[in-house]
Parts: C-alpha cells; sequence; structure tokens
C-alpha cells in the first residue's frame, strides 16, 4: 500500500492514504488500525486527572469552610486554585479531543497545521465521532518542513 507519510514524534509517523489518516510506529504499512483502538495510557492519564481535580476540589471546599473571607489570604490556596482551573481544563479537553489512531477522510471536517511561538507544531484534525458528536485530535509534528509538503499534496492543508 501506498502512502504518503510524516514523523509525528521520535517514535511515531503518521500515514495518509485516500480514505484515512492514521498513526502508526513504523515507516511500512503492515496494517492499518482500527479507529476504535486506543492505548491503555491515556485511561490512566485520565484517571489521574480526575482524582487531581477531586482532591483539589476537596481541599479548596474545606479551606473555604474553614477559613472564611481569610481563605485570599493564604499563599497556598492560590495555587490550589490554579491547580484545580488547570485540571479542570484538562478534563474538559479530554471530552472534546480523541486519541483514536485512525480517521476516516470522509468523517473530516477541516484540518489546520498550528505553529506556536513556544512550542512544537502541531497537526488538528476536526472530524465527525461516534454519535454525530465533533472530535478533535491533535498529531504533534517532528518536523514542520517535512510535514507541510506531505500535508498539502494530500490535500489536507492548503498553502
Amino acid at each position: 500500500m501506498q502512502t504518503l507519510y510524516f514523523r509525528s514524534n521520535k517514535k511515531e509517523y503518521c500515514h495518509i492514504t485516500d480514505d484515512t489518516v492514521f498513526i502508526i510506529n513504523s515507516k511500512e504499512v503492515t496494517r492499518i488500525p482500527l479507529e476504535n483502538e486506543l492505548g491503555e495510557e491515556w485511561g490512566i492519564v485520565s484517571i489521574l486527572n480526575y482524582l487531581l481535580f477531586a482532591f483539589l476540589f476537596v481541599y479548596t471546599a474545606v479551606s473555604v469552610t474553614h477559613y472564611g473571607i481569610n481563605f485570599f489570604k493564604h499563599p497556598l490556596n492560590y495555587g490550589a486554585l490554579f491547580l484545580l482551573f488547570i485540571s479542570f481544563t484538562r478534563i474538559k479537553e479530554g471530552f472534546l479531543s480523541s486519541s483514536t489512531p485512525a480517521i476516516q477522510r470522509s468523517s473530516i471536517k477541516s484540518v489546520y497545521l498550528k505553529t506556536p511561538k513556544f512550542s512544537f507544531p502541531r497537526l488538528i484534525i476536526y472530524f465527525d465521532g461516534p454519535e454525530g458528536r465533533m472530535l478533535r485530535r491533535t498529531i504533534p509534528v517532528l518536523n514542520k518542513k517535512e510535514a507541510l509538503p506531505v500535508l498539502q499534496e494530500a490535500g489536507l492543508v492548503k498553502g
């Protein structure tokens, strides 16, 4: 099978065919992964996010009831509020994003190649998920100069 590909990180490659965009750990395509084939590490990270959020929420609730108006006089509480906000944001992002290794090109709505100033470039694919939900898959890009011509040739990103 002939595919266009680029490196997404040091161990994985993003392959693009006429009908599928998928991520595997080799240049040679031996098989195309299933859409619902997920790794266990995403479940572990989600559980840790939930536990951190629950712990920080309970800590904040107990601190507010204990200190009352003096809650904001203790600097530790500002850190707890900040971490509570970050963990809430991570949980929200987890519900809106997907870690699927394969996306059918017919379900893709839009594709963006983002290049932040202080981070690595990433490919963001918005697609129709199960039950009609709009999901997003973020794919890190190791080298933008390698990925951009591949994405343009595949017709996913316009020049």
